[in-house]
């Protein structure tokens, strides 16, 4: 059984690969049950496939520890990759593929709202998928948004709107309880990620951009029951990713599209299960 620590596995699931990763996450032949909160960590089972997986991670704050253990079909453990790091790797390539099937294709500039452990890896996806000029970031923090700037080779803007406005994608990474930016400084083909809002009583995303967008999520049931954004305005979605990869979602009418992940169980076994496959083709991480 072969362990990743958070080194290892960035090392074996590089953003290209993870992304791939996420397309097998939204087959149709998978399962996510809904997260529980058991004492302080978060506890998310889930299945694609004959591969299984559980990852359980801290809630507790200043404490980002967690593990993901890969089980195959007949019940054996294959391996243990770290909990944190795959969350952002995921998340993000979540968002990459939801961005390659829902953005321009000549997108050549990206708004990131936020700077916190999900945001490097948000602009890394987006990086992978189009050919981005430009990248702006704006944080509450204008010495983090700076860092984050200087990390993706981007710049700090001082506001949201001032990066919102010059954006073709935007990709929102934040625990806000209230909406970003003003709904009028999105303009017409823009495609948003929204992926901070995971409790109702959390929004990224104004909702008058809710209402006028198309908008995809990653499961139906985790969304109403977890989406700030799409709770607090009342907007019921418009399709899923899995529906998108299968061509089976309406067609895109809208002239916004928003692709609202809460995260499931599904995108964990998938990255997992590839970073472990890498990794022992790239002799990665320790064999227990």
């Amino acid at each position: 059984m072969r362990f990743l620590g958070p080194e290892a596995t960035r090392k074996a699931l590089p953003m290209a690969d993870a992304i791939e990763s996420q397309e097998v996450a939204f087959t149709e032949d998978w399962e996510a049950p809904l997260r529980s909160l058991l004492g302080g960590s978060l506890v998310m089972p889930g299945r694609v496939g004959d591969v299984m997986a559980v990852k359980v991670v801290s809630t507790v704050p200043g404490n980002p520890a967690g593990m993901v253990v890969v089980f195959g079909g007949d019940g054996s453990p294959l391996g243990l990759v770290d909990g944190p790091t795959l969350t952002a790797i995921r998340t993000g390539a979540g968002c990459g593929l939801a961005t390659r099937i829902l953005a321009d294709s000549g997108a050549s500039t990206l708004a990131m709202l936020g700077s916190g452990a999900m945001a490097f890896d948000q602009v890394q996806a987006v990086l992978t998928v189009r050919p981005i000029e430009r990248v702006v970031v704006w944080s509450r923090s204008l010495d983090n948004a700076r860092r984050l700037a200087e990390r993706t080779g981007g710049e700090a803007a001082d506001s949201a709107e001032e990066a919102v406005s010059a954006a073709d994608i935007i990709c929102c990474a934040t625990p806000s309880t209230e909406p970003l930016f003003d709904p009028d400084s999105v303009g017409e083909g823009v495609h948003i990620n929204a992926v901070g809002a995971f409790k109702p009583e959390m929004v990224e995303v104004p909702a008058a951009v809710m209402e006028r967008a198309y908008v995809v999520v990653d499961d139906y049931e985790a969304a109403a029951a977890e989406a700030g954004d799409l709770i607090q305005a009342d907007r019921e979605p418009n399709a899923t990713l899995s529906e998108l990869l299968a061509g089976s979602a309406p067609q895109v009418g809208e002239d916004v599209t928003v692709f609202k992940s809460v995260g499931i169980a599904s995108q964990d076994v998938a990255a997992a299960h590839r970073a472990l496959l890498n990794a022992e083709e790239r002799s990665i991480g320790i064999v227990l």
